[in-house]
């Protein structure tokens, strides 16, 4: 065969390849999926971020962008976008943030980001911090906790990373837990399990175990 002839097939199918994927209608997006997640108010403020997909050329789609748009968004720790060209659809893979804790009307994550709390109803304590450093340090202490001492915790407060106080919820009543810094942990849970369970600490409303081996109540 002709080496112009080559060129001229070569150069035909290049041609037709190109049009079939970004002009004909035959690869266009039919379907966009999503993984990950389930909330339906969490799609569509993905949805909104990246558009309707449907009737887009699967040629003209930037997976990579649309990752980037994704990840602006404040709740989103990861995402991945992938094209299927059998299916003509698109794959969209969003992985929510974790929440550990609440500050403030946001939730905080174990890596101290703190994002919005959209489509979230979770049960984790309420955490008051001056600042997110801080406010890290105080839901890493609330994680260390043990956990039948740690589903009793309604709140946090940090004043500084070495400076925390609780608030318990024991039996029918609320006692301020004035805990210091999160050394001696398992120290200072028994020696406020101890207080707690003395017939004279009854009408007690709060428990400083700071310095457990000399606590107060009042």
């Amino acid at each position: 065969m002709p080496r112009l002839v080559k060129i001229f097939i070569a150069t035909a199918l290049i041609g037709a390849l190109a049009y079939l994927l970004g002009w004909s209608s035959v690869f266009t997006v039919k379907r966009v999926e999503y993984n990950g997640i389930t909330d339906l108010l969490q799609i569509s403020v993905v949805e909104k971020r990246v558009g309707d997909l449907t009737g887009t050329k699967l040629a003209r789609i930037e997976p990579r962008q649309i990752v980037n748009s994704i990840k602006d968004i404040s709740w989103v720790a990861d995402a991945d976008v992938s094209r299927n060209w059998l299916k003509s659809s698109v794959s969209i893979s969003v992985q929510p943030r974790i929440p550990i804790g609440s500050f403030g009307s946001r939730y905080i994550d174990s890596t101290g980001v703190i994002f919005d709390a959209i489509g979230l109803k979770v049960d984790v304590p309420a955490v008051s911090a001056p600042n997110p450093a801080i406010g890290l340090a105080a839901v890493e202490l609330f994680a260390s906790l043990p956990l039948d001492f740690r589903q009793n915790v309604t709140s946090l407060t940090a004043r500084s990373s070495g400076d925390f106080t609780m608030e318990i919820q024991e039996a029918d009543r609320k006692l301020i837990l004035r805990f210091g810094s999160a050394d001696e942990i398992e120290l200072k849970i028994k020696v406020f399990k101890a207080l707690v369970a003395l017939e004279e600490n009854k009408n007690i409303s709060t428990i400083d175990v700071s310095a457990p081996h000399a606590p107060i109540v009042k």
